[in-house]
């Protein structure tokens, strides 16, 4: 998986191996029907998100009289979040494109918005209102660790979710921060590359244990996840993220968890394909080459082809 390309990018991916790819879609539809399109002829399906600005999330609108989200354009004809879906659903070709639908952006953030009981009524309605009998999932992110409602949301709200590994990072004390599952933090500078692997499989083996141990969703579902592999620099940040892994970094840190827990995966991704916040410095389309001139476009070819080439 690759996030956040452009269509003319599709070509170019499909060659690299890429399958899926989570892509902005624009408010007023006059994308949807090219980009899907474009997915259809390169053979990639798509995790569609479309963004509100104003509310700096997902587009998705909850009702507060009803208790549900604006999701059926019979019950809301002016809702772009319904026009979408029927979209989707007068396509059967579009629909069979679609990975998944994206559902909030950081949700727990701001609960008051997208708590985990609003969520639940989202996968409810999204997996058996809309597209009754299972076939669609429900992708998100950064819900079921980490936060004080995420035991709530271990089932019934996602079917697929990232588990980030970005521990890239340029101090004095180490070109590695990896991620400490105990005290849910970056843990301290490391030049200890084989620690910060054993770091950061420890924290994936826990996101595995508490989807194990959930009783499945109403559709038989339990969540998976998908590796998102950090592939960009943050310039708000002097000690976290601020670094690009060279293309044999890449390749190792994915060939390990691939490796090592690829039967427990849904996929692995790359975050992000070109720049998609004001505040990231460097991405995988601006910056093929490493500082040793390696191909880092390249490595998604190899990791494609030796693991999901099947």
């Amino acid at each position: 998986m690759l996030n956040y390309p452009e269509v003319e990018d599709f070509e170019l991916l499909a060659r690299l191996g890429v399958n899926t790819v989570l892509i902005d879609l624009e408010v007023d539809g006059k994308d949807w029907d090219a980009t899907y399109a474009a997915a259809v002829r390169h053979g990639l399906r798509l995790i569609p998100l479309i963004w509100d600005t104003a509310a700096g999330q997902s587009i998705w609108r909850w009702d507060g009289i009803r208790n549900e989200w604006q999701l059926d354009l019979n019950r809301y004809p002016n809702s772009v979040n319904a026009a979408f879906l029927r979209f989707l659903k007068d396509r059967p070709e579009y629909l069979a494109q679609t990975f998944a639908i994206y559902s909030f952006h950081e949700p727990l953030w701001q609960p008051e918005l997208t708590s985990p009981a609003r969520m639940k009524v989202f996968y409810r309605q999204i997996t058996q209102d809309i597209f009754p009998g299972g076939r669609v999932r429900v992708y998100g992110e950064d819900i079921t660790m980490g936060w004080p409602q995420s035991d709530e949301c271990l089932t019934g709200v996602l079917d697929y979710e990232t588990h980030n590994v970005y521990p890239f990072v340029d101090t004095p004390q180490g070109r590695y921060r990896p991620f400490d599952v105990v005290c849910n933090c970056y843990g301290p500078p490391t030049n200890d590359r084989d620690a910060t692997l054993r770091a950061e499989l420890a924290c994936l083996d826990e996101r595995l244990r508490r989807f194990a141990a959930a009783e499945p969703a109403d559709t038989g579902r339990r969540p998976q996840p998908i590796i998102l592999m950090q592939t960009f620099t943050d310039g708000d940040y002097n000690d976290l993220w601020n670094r690009m892994p060279s293309a044999e970094e890449m390749e190792h840190f994915a060939s390990v968890f691939l490796e090592q827990r690829g039967s427990q995966l849904k996929g692995l991704g790359w975050y992000p394909f070109r720049l998609v916040a004001e505040n990231y410095r460097a991405c995988l389309h601006k910056d093929r080459f490493d500082e040793a001139g390696a191909d880092r476009w390249e490595v998604l070819r190899r990791i494609a082809t030796r693991f999901f080439d099947r």
